[in-house]
């Protein structure tokens, strides 16, 4: 993952009371020392929730100005940060904005604020994840549309009619919202005889993980476009559902020349302010995939150019089809990537998915779409198939001996195709003894498949649906596999003020029997910050990561990086490896408790201002159990003078009842109630930590007191004490204890 950030200096004035986040308890944040800056503390202080970018869209090597919504404010934003990296994004200059406190509502969007954006030329075209900063505070994910054509931004008023239809050229790039439920965009453009028009819309792709989206729960959520062109006799000539998920592309050759109208809507006619969106009309034929669509790095590779002209209509003959070559150097890094294919005029085209591999790559050959012809391989190896007719599954045989484990990977809706995969392992006479539908977050298909005996054993891959077509392409690897892990918790985004602490919390999910140590390891921190070292060992799957910013540590933040390494046993060796850590954003939904994850790519904290607390100071530092045994960690917060409700304090972190992120080792537990209330004039609170007479000796392992404060009632800010390290004595104490 690359990243980058754009900062602005901005002063530090006095805080304004502004409006809460709508999250439940994510947020980690740390405390503030008497001795630092001095100023004056909001009253609930939590994220930045971003709900809504416009316009969404801007051109690559322009320099342009959009407005971002948030329900909380983003006044005092000191830096950007996008995935990929090469956009800077900068705070207006703009008279700052009093907002008073109130508890949101579910349509609720905020206010807006305006930034500057510039996109150097060379930036590729495609959505991009961006995370903003401010004093106080960090914010959730928001997304950024680059486009290769120039950006035309909706007219106020009304152009749901031919007569007041707005007037686009091509191409351009449409940015624009279905503000209200009925409403329909339509959009004039001068078109010729023979002219292939391309229209794509990106709605679903730029507000995924926006939070508030559900503006009916549970029936309408993100907008679900459609795109209708009509000619000047309102005669259908070609439209679209879904494409792209739910974002449609509309593709036709122009029967005469004269004014067409673009019409966008929401398949449902619903309609919210946040449903922005930007359609990009432009002259075909496009580029939209290649196949094959990986290449063995050190190796070139003869792929044909799936072009729209060529999409749902019978097949042309492979050699009247368009053909490019890459050529991969052998230092090129693994994995995805997108790569731009020219047009046939030598235009600059869009970006198509590519996938670079260590591993040999092969292509089916057609003829495999019986047990008995299973195409033959060995490996590891990648392959890229496409089903040509509806009904189809490709099978593939392959050798493995009794308890080898074989990991498949069926890649195709992740990378913007087509195929809704499913995975069938069978013996070599065709009885199925696996299968695989979804995978986490996806349509895609994916499984680890240990070998009962030695022998051969046959995949077959097909869609869900039984489709086909020139979209319908994946890519499949499969690699040996054994003993493995995951990374995955909490770890979102966290603040912490100078000379305080934060914590995130990580959950190892272990794989084919691996039970070994894993070292997490957490990089590109904030300047003035540290994280307290931590080895997972064998028997445990949780552990909390607790930072510490310096007492002269700066305002500043950082994507952070989160990962694990360990030692794997293959074969009879062991082998390093690192696994990057699987990141879910927070969505809210409706109701009072819904919330729903998404997968993100960036995890940020920031030092800031102080917060509603300013210290939470937990004793002894070092704390010592026997098997069997008990002890105590005394607990005491410092309120801002602006914060005087109720603190609760907890040795996990919950969402109501239910935890969500653990620390304590197995065999340790909290005696009595979980959570401990702070009203009033309380200040001090104590946790008895207890350890069953079978608790695994573990040796200071860094733990952290959570306080939570409300914001309102699902919604918690969550606050860390120091770090507190946890020794459980071996059985010899238990045994030293009984004589």
């Amino acid at each position: 993952m690359t990243h980058g950030v754009s900062t602005l200096k901005t002063g530090l004035p006095t805080w304004r009371h502004c409006l809460p986040a709508v999250i439940p308890l994510m947020l980690v944040v740390g405390t503030m020392l008497a001795t630092a800056r001095p100023s004056v503390a909001a009253h609930k202080i939590s994220y930045r929730q971003i709900t809504r970018t416009h316009p969404i869209a801007v051109q690559r090597g322009t320099k342009a100005k959009v407005r971002v919504w948030s329900n909380f404010t983003l006044d005092n934003s000191h830096s950007t940060f996008f995935v990929p990296a090469g956009i800077r994004m900068t705070q207006a200059k703009e008279p700052p904005k009093k907002i008073a406190f109130f508890e949101p509502k579910e349509l609720d969007q905020g206010e807006d604020f305006g930034f500057d954006v510039e996109v150097p030329a060379g930036q590729m075209a495609g959505v991009y994840e961006y995370r903003i900063a401010t004093d106080q505070a960090v914010s959730s994910v928001g997304h950024l549309l680059v486009t290769d054509h120039p950006v035309v931004t909706e007219t106020a008023g009304d152009n749901n009619t031919s007569k007041t239809a707005q007037t686009v050229s091509v191409p351009s790039a449409v940015c624009g919202n279905i503000a209200d439920f009925e409403d329909v965009d339509l959009y004039r453009i001068r078109g010729r005889a023979g002219q292939e028009l391309v229209c794509q819309i990106f709605a679903q792709r730029v507000t995924r993980l926006i939070h508030c989206m559900a503006i009916q729960y549970p029936k309408i959520h993100l907008m679900d476009s459609y795109l209708t062109l009509r000619d000047e006799q309102g005669r259908v000539v070609a439209e679209n559902d879904n494409f792209v998920g739910g974002d449609a592309m509309l593709r036709c050759r122009l029967p005469s020349s004269g004014d067409y109208f673009l019409e966008v809507r929401d398949s449902r006619y619903a309609g919210d302010p946040r449903y922005v969106y930007c359609v990009e009309i432009t002259e075909g034929p496009l580029a939209v995939a290649t196949f094959p669509v990986a290449v063995q790095r050190g190796h070139s590779a003869s792929v044909e150019v799936v072009e729209t002209h060529s999409i749902n209509v019978p097949r042309a003959p492979s050699r009247e089809r368009r053909q490019v070559t890459w050529n991969v150097a052998a230092d090129a890094v693994p994995g995805w990537r997108r790569v731009r294919i020219p047009g046939a005029d030598s235009r600059p085209g869009p970006a198509v998915p590519q996938l670079v591999s260590p591993h040999l790559q092969r292509t089916a050959d057609g003829r495999n779409l019986k047990v008995a012809l299973a195409m033959p391989i060995e490996l590891p190896v990648g392959i890229s198939g496409r089903f040509q007719r509806p009904g189809q599954t490709h099978f593939y045989r392959f050798r493995a001996n009794k308890q080898d484990v074989v990991k498949i990977d069926v890649q195709s809706q992740r990378r913007g195709l087509a195929v809704d995969g499913v995975i069938l392992v069978m013996d070599a006479k065709g009885k199925i003894l696996a299968t695989a539908d979804d995978g986490s977050f996806t349509k895609d298909a994916g499984l680890s498949f240990r070998a009962p005996a030695d022998g051969e054993y046959v995949i077959g891959v097909r869609d869900l649906n039984r489709r086909a077509g020139d979209r319908f392409i994946y890519h499949m690897s499969v690699v040996p596999s054994g003993p493995d892990f995951e990374v995955h918790g909490e770890y979102y985004y966290g603040m912490l003020a100078p000379g305080g602490h934060a914590a995130w919390f990580v959950r190892l999910n272990r794989l084919n029997g691996f039970d070994g140590p894993v070292e997490i390891l957490v990089d590109r921190l904030p300047r003035g910050v540290t994280c307290q070292p931590v080895v997972i060992p064998s028997g445990v799957n949780h552990c909390a990561l607790v930072f510490s910013a310096d007492r002269k540590a700066p305002i500043n933040a950082s994507l952070v990086r989160v990962r694990g390494r360990a030692k794997l046993p293959r074969g009879k060796s062991r082998v390093e490896v690192v696994r990057e850590a699987n990141v879910l954003g927070e969505l809210r939904r409706a109701g009072a408790s819904r919330f729903v994850r998404m997968p993100i790519r960036t995890q940020l904290l920031g030092v800031t201002r102080p917060l509603d607390l300013h210290a939470v100071t937990a004793t002894p530092v070092d704390v010592t159990l026997k098997p069997g045994g008990t002890s105590r960690i005394t607990v005491r917060i410092k309120r801002s003078p602006e914060y005087s409700e109720q603190v609760l304090l907890n040795m996990a972190l919950l969402f109501f009842n239910k935890t969500v992120g653990e620390q304590l080792p197995p065999g340790v537990s909290v005696q009595g109630e979980a959570t401990r209330k702070l009203t009033g004039d309380m200040l001090e609170a104590t946790f008895t930590l207890a350890a069953t007479a079978a608790a695994r000796p573990i040796s200071r392992w860094p733990i952290a007191v959570v306080a939570r404060v409300p914001i309102t009632y699902t919604i918690m800010t969550s606050y860390a004490s120091n770090p507190v390290f946890l020794t459980v004595a071996g059985q010899e104490a238990a045994a030293s204890r009984g004589r």
